[in-house]
């Protein structure tokens, strides 16, 4: 069974995104699929979805009895501010987290690490095109950051779906996206709201004309407001009804009071079954700025009332092929010369036209091909990221045996050191011929989740001419890490028990440590760092790399391993020296030989790493085991954060080990 986890803005009404998406849940197959749903508001006590569903607790409950709004707001800031707070409050794992729409859902869901994602688009992307404003103005920096920050969770997502022509054309025109994206339209369940607008309900003898949606400035119902006043200096025999609440209410029920219409103007807020309403409606109007989709407009046009509406959504798609409405601009006039329209128009014949909408928004087509979503993104991700065994030979021995153990030679094998029930992990290639060696150390590893022995760049081993050793840091086990930087658990530091067992394997290799260098990039490069320390002697060439872990761009990544590494923060706090290399150069008063390879293009890693390590080595004026650091500098604007080359990196390591390589390539080629 598949673990699901929906995160959407809430689900007490079934109107818009909130029906659409329980109509889907509701019809997924209970026996394939455990679906959790966290509601990020609770506006309502009503629950839309049925009772195999488990609905998790909101972050902001609108219902308590007297709540604290600012203390709410900022409970709610503190967790969208914060991943690992965040994750704390999810409990279980999932096999896929589904953002219902992009914003703050998308922003939550993009927290969870390891996980596989989709997100729903339902609006249109082009309300964050911030150089549509002035840049002098707050709005044009609050747009700009918003954009910046969607950009960068939509790379969290594996899948991207779009509910409209409309919104895939924003996300390509906003973003430049195009890969990856599927266009599932919403649906409508035909049977159900034909059935549910049947129910009675007291209407006066008027026209009436309804609208639907979150009382907000996105839905612009000001609009209608001021077209019902201009209307009514012809005629007082309609009444417009809002179906919906929210923070705009206060103003609108201003406005309503201020130019007398009270009888022609109703707010009646949410409706469990606003169906009724819109059968019985002359129009059903929609005002909005922006809209990816608006579920309301086709279901009006099943239930054969005409529409009048902004160019948003399926609205034109809608009148063009159905001829059942109007278009028009954001205006009050043309929207009250629209309403006297359609008033003379039902003067002329009470009976409805009937537009032949048919099966256009299946509700089962929407069903199948949001599954086929969801578990295709599980099967890609499984592919992607279940590590595989490598196929090497694995000899396993306890730490009390490696003093009589004896390293193999000629041969590419696993050396497994279990110390302390900790599990020590060496990729050993100890040649025969040559008595230099390359001991690589890894970075990140891509989506965590580790469950064997990751050595990156192990293929190198049969190109280099070197014996070489790969290290695998076991704090990728826990929690399923992506990256660990050796930390280890609590007082236990497994770097610093991996280099030590190291430095015993290459003595056993019968290679000197000054014969030896020790190679990363980005946080392979930190391990390899701390690691020259232990290994007293031997070289470190470290690439793009991190200096001081807390400092590190993915702050997410350091507060989870935080979290799942020590009990508690002040554990954590005891040990500096794993976190910062300037700190393990003064703990140990040594300073390895160590070349860093910096890209002036990685701004990142320059202005967050390089620049405030110079700052820092100047606390060191008490270390008097000092080896040069020198730093290499190179300009690639398309490589920013990666490293050297394959063929870079060795050319590199053989010159400090100083191996000819084109002899190394003339015996390659004989």
């Amino acid at each position: 069974m598949k673990k699901l986890l929906f995160i959407t803005w809430s689900i007490s009404h079934g109107y818009g995104t909130e029906k659409s998406l329980a109509d889907i849940l509701n019809r997924m197959d209970k026996s394939k699929y455990l679906i959790d749903v966290l509601p990020l508001f609770k506006n309502s006590k009503s629950n839309i979805l049925n009772d195999n569903i488990k609905v998790l607790d909101p972050l902001i409950d609108y219902t308590k009895e007297n709540r604290d709004e600012k203390k709410d707001m900022d409970y709610y800031y503190s967790i969208l501010a914060s991943p690992l707070k965040f994750n704390k409050l999810i409990k279980n794992k999932y096999d896929c987290v589904i953002a219902t729409n992009h914003n703050a859902p998308s922003y939550f869901a993009s927290y969870m690490n390891s996980t596989p994602k989709v997100i729903w688009i339902r609006g249109d992307m082009s309300e964050l095109n911030y150089n549509k404003l002035s840049p002098t103005t707050v709005e044009y920096s609050g747009v700009k950051q918003e954009y910046n920050m969607q950009k960068n969770v939509l790379k969290t997502f594996d899948n991207i779906v779009v509910i409209s022509e409309v919104v895939k054309k924003s996300l390509k025109d906003n973003f430049g996206i195009t890969e990856n994206v599927t266009e599932i339209p919403n649906s409508v369940d035909t049977e159900k709201i034909k059935k549910l607008s049947c129910e009675k309900i007291v209407l006066p003898n008027r026209n009436i004309f309804t609208t639907l949606g979150r009382l907000d400035d996105n839905k612009n119902q000001i609009l209608l407001l001021k077209a019902a006043k201009i209307a009514k200096k012809y005629r007082d025999d309609f009444r417009v009804y809002l179906l919906g609440d929210g923070e705009n209410r206060k103003k609108l029920e201003t406005y309503i009071e201020k130019n007398d219409l009270e009888e022609n103007v109703k707010i009646l807020g949410f409706k469990d079954n606003p169906y009724p309403y819109i059968k019985n409606s002359t129009a059903t109007v929609l005002t909005s700025l922006s809209e990816g989709f608006s579920l309301a407009l086709a279901e009006s046009v099943i239930l054969d009332t005409p529409i009048i509406s902004t160019e948003v959504g399926i609205a034109k798609e809608l009148i063009e092929k159905y001829d059942c409405g109007t278009i028009i601009d954001y205006d009050e006039k043309e929207l009250a010369e629209a309403l006297l329209k359609y008033m003379k128009k039902n003067d002329k014949s009470k009976e409805k036209e009937h537009f032949n909408i048919g099966n256009e928004f299946d509700i089962n087509t929407e069903l199948e091909r949001t599954v086929e979503v969801i578990d295709d993104t599980i099967d890609n991700a499984e592919g992607k990221t279940k590590m595989k065994k490598l196929p090497y030979l694995v000899e396993k021995i306890d730490y009390y045996d490696l003093e009589e153990y004896k390293i193999k030679e000629n041969l590419l094998y696993i050396l497994e050191v279990k110390k302390d029930n900790v599990k020590y992990e060496y990729l050993i290639n100890r040649k025969k011929d040559n008595d230099k060696l390359i001991v690589f150390n890894n970075g990140a590893i891509a989506g965590g989740n580790v469950k064997v022995p990751v050595f990156q760049r192990h293929s190198w081993a049969s190109i280099i001419k070197t014996s070489s050793v790969f290290c695998m840091d076991p704090t990728l086990y826990v929690n399923d890490l992506s990256v660990g930087w050796g930390v280890g658990k609590n007082e236990n530091y497994y770097l610093e028990n991996s280099s030590l067992i190291l430095k015993t394997i290459i003595q056993k290799m019968n290679i000197k440590l000054e014969d030896t260098v020790i190679y990363g990039t980005s946080a392979g490069g930190f391990l390899s760092i701390i690691m020259g320390i232990y290994l007293k002697g031997a070289t470190v060439v470290a690439d793009n790399t991190q200096l001081d872990v807390s400092n590190w761009a993915f702050i997410s990544a350091v507060d989870y391993v935080m979290e799942y590494c020590f009990d508690n923060i002040g554990i954590a706090l005891k040990y500096p020296e794993r976190f910062n290399v300037v700190d393990a150069f003064i703990k140990h008063n040594y300073v390895p030989k160590i070349y860093l390879h910096v890209n002036l293009c990685s701004k990142v890693d320059n202005s967050m790493q390089l620049v405030p390590f110079l700052e820092k080595i100047e606390t060191m004026k008490d270390v008097t085991e000092y080896n040069n650091i020198e730093i290499i500098l190179h300009y690639e604007e398309k490589k920013g954060h990666d490293g050297l080359s394959q063929d870079e990196a060795i050319k590199f390591l053989y010159k400090v080990l100083k191996i000819d390589k084109r002899k190394d390539d003339a015996t390659t080629r004989k």
